[in-house]
């Protein structure tokens, strides 16, 4: 999609600015030593976050302890032959084009057959969708605005000059900041706190850009704990996995390792993780112990993009080359992040269904966040989700 390509090109840009002002002075850091890496965590929370690619050994032992309330999980009111119904919703990136994942939302609430969602995932574009999908259609309504009243002046404040001459980011992401802030109140922690306590889950992704690894944030954690902080900590995970590394600047979170107090610096959850559903390898059947009797599982992955490569003639210029061929790495591996999935669903026989952008959306976006654009994609998700959705039951690539 081209609001995608717009984004990419500007991180490309950003390549160069590195190679040119390679002597800049970056600011000091007090960065997590390599030592101590695995035993960082945020004081005082210390069952909020766990690596995305990374799977115990004693994996129930895990859960147990850095899903403190997955005890609560067999709570399911919709039953299919006497098993119970457990929903999964994962959300992908895609920048402006998370209007069609708020858009498919939205037109499956007025549709009437929208269900609860037992586990919630998001990253980047999908992260900011995540809390709404998670707590249901009374949310609608900031979902339809979050994605079709703002533009980009809304969202992004320039600073090319502060970036060329040796800055963290091209752009200043206070308004971003400001306008999930406006959406993220105590009223959206304190629900999800209570859904929480019943036992669903609300996972973000980010990337710990030191050790270039995924990160997972249990965001019920957050939002049950009585830390005064909490509330910023939970924007603060949104506003990182929607941090387009060199667009925007990393977000630093405080954490805390071998007794002394360090910085993290996360971005976007996209370079390691388009979308995902658990951590890797995790099995389904894992969870079955916390039913009555094995769980029927229904997993929905939400594309905000198309799945299949546009062509796109480049110009021979540096900068279009390096655009279209990251643009193009990170068409393949969202490819592989939901052929993944699809794996998990067939070995877990969980019944799997993908919604991806339309490749019959041939409306062209102006600029990064096009609000016309946005509406536009928007209304499509809504028509299509409202009419009954057709859901893919297999990426494209995937061996069936």
């Amino acid at each position: 999609m081209r609001t995608v390509g717009i984004l990419v090109r500007l991180s490309v840009l950003l390549v160069g600015i590195l190679w040119v002002t390679g002597c800049a002075i970056a600011p000091p850091r007090n960065a997590v030593p390599p030592t101590l890496v695995d035993q960082a965590d945020v004081p005082g929370l210390d069952h909020i976050r766990f690596w995305g690619d990374d799977t115990p050994r004693d994996i129930a032992t895990n859960l147990r302890t850095r899903l403190p309330n997955m005890g609560r999980f067999a709570i399911a009111p919709v039953r299919e032959n006497g098993r119970p119904v457990v929903n999964y919703l994962a959300l992908s990136g895609g920048g402006a084009d998370g209007a069609f994942g708020a858009g498919m939302l939205v037109g499956w609430s007025e549709a009437g057959t929208r269900p609860r969602f037992e586990l919630v995932t998001g990253v980047s574009t999908g992260a900011l969708i995540a809390p709404f999908a998670f707590l249901g259609r009374g949310y609608d309504r900031r979902l339809r605005e979050l994605f079709t009243q703002y533009s980009t002046d809304d969202l992004v404040r320039s600073q090319v000059l502060t970036g060329l001459l040796g800055g963290v980011a091209l752009a200043d992401s206070e308004p971003l900041a400001d306008l999930i802030a406006k959406y993220i109140d105590r009223r959206v922690l304190v629900e999800i706190a209570r859904e929480y306590r019943q036992g669903r889950m609300l996972l973000i992704g980010t990337t710990n850009l030191d050790a270039q690894r995924p990160v997972i944030w249990n965001m019920g954690e957050i939002a049950a704990s009585s830390r005064p902080y909490a509330l910023a900590l939970f924007r603060n995970v949104i506003l990182a996995s929607a941090s387009i590394p060199g667009v925007f600047p990393p977000v630093h979170i405080n954490v805390a390792a071998g007794g002394r107090l360090y910085e993290e610096m996360h971005v976007d959850g996209g370079p390691t993780r388009q979308v995902f559903l658990a951590p890797a390898q995790l099995a389904l059947g894992d969870f079955d112990r916390y039913y009555e009797a094995p769980p029927v599982r229904h997993i929905y992955v939400i594309r905000n993009a198309k799945l299949a490569p546009e062509y796109a003639p480049s110009s021979a210029t540096v900068l279009a080359i390096s655009a279209r061929t990251v643009s193009t790495l990170i068409m393949s591996q969202s490819q592989g992040d939901l052929v993944r999935i699809y794996t998990t669903a067939k070995r877990d026989n969980a019944d799997f269904n993908l919604a991806a952008v339309p490749a019959t959306f041939q409306i062209q976006s102006k600029e990064a966040f096009d609000r016309d654009y946005m509406q536009a994609l928007f209304n499509t998700g809504v028509q299509l989700a409202r009419r009954g959705y057709a859901w893919m039951k297999a990426p494209p690539d995937a061996v069936r």
